[in-house]
């Protein structure tokens, strides 16, 4: 089975357009770390999250303090922008041969991809889904457009093609 790191925006997104639990439905091993799920800030997404986590669905990497330093270093070295969280899960990432970092954090990506870590994004786990059949397409395209407005950062293209197929 294969295993996926998630960053905070993809729990976040797949929340908000009411699709989290069923994302655990598929076929994937869904981890993350301490400082992810530490960012969740508005109590009913972080609810959300400590139940899935309660119910053994997510596998949460927590980090003691005493690794602060090795982490703190590997976020240097790792360089941009990223926030400790970002930095920490390619650095979990990095532990765990052949996973795959889900985020649409483009920093988190390109510098995941520049260390040989397969990424991919929130479209991946719609594309998932549905050929899992576990997302109607029509419903699917519902949810992309949903997902859109709130989050027009999306692949433009990408999203329209999708939302065309499926609709």
């Amino acid at each position: 089975m294969e295993i996926v790191i998630n960053d905070t925006n993809i729990f976040l997104d797949l929340y908000d357009i009411g699709l989290l639990d069923t994302s655990f439905r598929l076929p994937i091993r869904v981890h993350t770390v301490d400082f992810v799920v530490n960012e969740i800030s508005r109590h009913d997404q972080a609810q959300a999250i400590l139940q899935l986590i309660d119910n053994g669905m997510l596998v949460v990497k927590a980090y003691p303090a005493t690794n602060t330093p090795d982490l703190f270093q590997f976020k240097v070295e790792c360089g941009g922008n990223l926030t400790m969280a970002d930095s920490t899960v390619i650095y979990y990432a990095k532990s765990i041969p052949d996973c795959r970092i889900l985020t649409g954090d483009r920093q988190l990506r390109n510098r995941a991809e520049q260390q040989g870590i397969k990424v991919s994004g929130i479209l991946y786990i719609f594309d998932q889904l549905v050929e899992q059949e576990l997302l109607p397409h029509v419903e699917a395209a519902k949810k992309l457009s949903a997902l859109f407005r709130i989050n027009p950062r999306l692949p433009k293209g990408e999203v329209e093609a999708r939302i065309e197929k499926w609709k």
